[in-house]
């Protein structure tokens, strides 16, 4: 029985559709980013007049508002962020989760095949799609910023690839999470509201804690911290060491999880 091979079948057109919504942002927004460029002076007067708090919160900085990369990686990257940890959890659910919810897992238990073949195939799988669907992600951003963008003004390609390589990381993390979630609690409606309430708990505790220091600690443990979309756009540098120790520590859930999967029972 070749369960990589079902379970990339079984989910392709799952992923297809997420692809399909990761593109079409791209074409939504950065299509527009030189005409919200042209008026950006009137907007960041407004700017001025907002608490530096809730700007920190959505990713908001003046300096690198007048680029192209930095107009798309303060507010658009955020909404990707969020996107992907979504994929990621209901992706993880329909591989673990749901099918302990419908019973499903046990047909394929009862296989002459070990729980560790099952289970990492499982993981081939999420890991596999979750790399294609940052790449396509990736080559969209680049293309669309040729196309739009290039004519009118300069722009970074290293923070480009470094958006890609940034939504990589956060869509490995929390697919590991939602994995740990969907093997111990073996639900899958408790699995997306916990991966979701994390990615909201990291995401805004790490911007929140750049401003308040009574949170600076809620900071150090989100991994959006060592990811910086503001310090990446104005350094014009990609964290890549920290992208890698982020996806280790994802690799150890991962095997973590395989521990509690190869000894959890079903529950009827």
């Amino acid at each position: 029985m070749n369960i990589l091979k079902k379970e990339m079948k079984w989910n392709f057109k799952f992923v297809l559709l997420w692809t399909i919504i990761f593109v079409l942002f791209g074409f939504m927004y950065i299509p527009i980013t030189g005409n919200l460029l042209d008026d950006i002076k009137p907007m960041l007067g407004i700017l001025d007049k907002f608490p530096k708090a809730l700007l920190s919160a959505f990713n908001i900085d003046k300096e690198i508002l007048s680029g192209p990369e930095g107009m798309f990686g303060s507010e658009g990257m955020s909404f990707m962020y969020i996107l992907g940890s979504v994929f990621a959890a209901m992706f993880a659910g329909n591989l673990f989760a749901k099918e302990f919810e419908e019973k499903t897992i046990e047909y394929i238990l009862i296989k002459p095949v070990s729980r560790y073949k099952i289970y990492y195939s499982k993981i081939s799988t999420i890991i596999i799609y979750i790399m294609i669907s940052a790449a396509i992600f990736l080559i969209n951003v680049i293309f669309l910023f040729k196309i739009f963008i290039a004519p009118k003004y300069s722009y970074s390609t290293d923070v480009l690839i470094a958006f890609g390589v940034y939504f990589l990381t956060v869509m490995i993390f929390f697919s590991s999470v939602s994995v740990l979630t969907s093997v111990i609690s073996q639900k899958s409606s408790l699995n997306i509201a916990i991966s979701l309430g994390l990615t909201i708990f990291m995401y805004f505790g790490s911007t929140l804690a750049q401003s308040y220091e009574s949170i600076k600690a809620i900071g150090k443990i989100s991994i959006f911290t060592y990811i910086p979309l503001i310090d990446t756009i104005k350094e014009n540098k990609i964290f890549w060491t920290n992208s890698f120790f982020i996806i280790i520590i994802s690799v150890l859930i991962f095997i973590l999880s395989s521990y509690i999967f190869n000894k959890r029972e079903v529950k009827i």
